[in-house]
């Protein structure tokens, strides 16, 4: 159940694949994925983490814990996807999850929707800078407002497109991370790395 109406985009894109973009009616939803595929091992500098106080309301009134619960909620539902696909479930990565919170909040403040941030930075260059060694990477996004389970309709719209699906099933991935962070108007922003050590 939603509330409110608008028209619904969802893209989905790739570094390795053409842009996709289907527009539908439901709610506000976007979807974004993207697999970056095999690749050199990333380095870079630390990534800081500076997490706000659990109880402390932010953006659109909700608190850190509110994030934590739809992070572990995603998470859940990415394994409950994998094993009912006869897939291995993906291990937690702490390590992943600053960048992808940082990530849907850059992007919850600075108004966009994008693999590629406003500088130009890919999740190559973001996991790189936090000194994180990889050998295969994949990012899916997306962004919904005004659903009661924003969670069930950014994994809906995941697994109808081919290359959310494709990562999120994907048997050369073993660690993920969810981060999410909510804008001033409401809006929930997804950030999904998928990455193989």
């Amino acid at each position: 159940m939603r509330r409110g109406f608008s028209l619904s985009v969802l893209i989905a894109a790739s570094i390795l694949m053409p842009v996709l973009v289907c527009a539908s009616q439901a709610g506000s939803q976007r979807s974004g994925g993207t697999n970056v595929g095999s690749g050199r091992e990333g380095r870079g500098p630390e990534l800081r983490d500076a997490a706000p106080d659990e109880s402390r309301p932010l953006a659109g009134g909700h608190t850190l814990r509110d994030i934590e619960r739809l992070e572990t909620e995603c998470l859940e539902e990415i394994n409950r996807q994998r094993r009912a696909h006869r897939v291995k479930p993906l291990e937690f990565s702490q390590a992943l999850l600053p960048i992808a919170r940082a990530y849907s909040q850059r992007m919850a403040e600075g108004r966009f929707f994008s693999h590629t941030d406003p500088e130009g930075r890919t999740i190559r260059q973001r996991v790189d800078e936090a000194g994180i060694r990889w050998t295969t990477l994949g990012e899916n996004l997306a962004s919904s407002n005004g659903y009661i389970n924003p969670v069930a309709v950014s994994m809906r719209g995941w697994m109808n497109s081919p290359t959310h699906r494709q990562n999120i099933l994907d048997t050369k991935y073993t660690v993920t991370a969810v981060g999410v962070w909510v804008s001033q108007d409401g809006t929930i922003y997804f950030t999904e790395i998928f990455m193989r050590e």
